[in-house]
């Protein structure tokens, strides 16, 4: 007998919708996109390997990862600290999943590793309005000062649990919750964002 055939269904189906959203007029403040179909592995050093785990990531990303809440992106994944001696690896499924298969194969013996496909709804928000919509929600700093590239914060907006980090000065924010958290997320995200007009991608 076949096996079924499983096929990924967004977090967000049925609920976002490509287009203009909110305010019309002139040009879009803020640029919304999900990442389709993560693929992630969440990390957990072995005691006393953290500095070992740490040191793995860094190979595969080509930069440095630290054990701290930064995040770091390079050679088709990304890698965020989550707590201490804890990581989030994210790749795409349809850039190469390869990268996570190596990265697994490289942590064994130094940390436990468990997939987290289709656990996370990851979403980018940017444009020139970014920072204000987000601050109504999220009680974190977001000013460039304060908030640099690679910086990562643990936080939550209207009662959503989340991870926001700032991928590029632009600014382009990456937002990481739970994927049964995505409507309400949705929900939240939109109606800050409506009044600057929003391009959903």
């Amino acid at each position: 007998m076949a096996e079924p055939r499983v096929l990924h269904r967004s977090p967000l189906s049925g609920v976002a919708v490509t287009g203009r959203m909110g305010r019309t007029i002139g040009v879009a403040g803020v640029r919304i996109r999900e990442i389709a179909a993560p693929a992630g592995l969440a990390i957990i050093a072995r005691r006393g390997r953290s500095a070992d785990v740490a040191a793995v990531l860094s190979r595969h990303v080509g930069s440095t990862v630290m054990d701290a809440a930064k995040r770091a992106a390079g050679n088709g994944i990304a890698i965020s600290g989550m707590s201490p001696g804890q990581w989030l690896a994210l790749a795409q499924l349809s850039a190469d999943r390869a990268v996570l298969d190596a990265l697994r194969a490289d942590l064994d013996g130094l940390a436990a590793v468990t997939d987290q496909v289709d656990g996370r709804v990851v979403i980018e928000v940017s444009g020139n309005r970014a920072r204000d919509a987000l601050a109504k929600g999220i009680a974190v700093d977001l000013d460039p000062v304060a908030f640099k590239v690679g910086d990562l914060a643990q936080t939550s907006a209207s009662h959503i649990g989340l991870q926001i980090s700032l991928i590029d000065a632009a600014p382009t924010f990456e937002i990481v919750s739970a994927r049964s958290t995505a409507p309400s997320l949705w929900s939240w995200l939109t109606a800050s964002a409506a009044e600057y007009g929003i391009d959903v991608a």
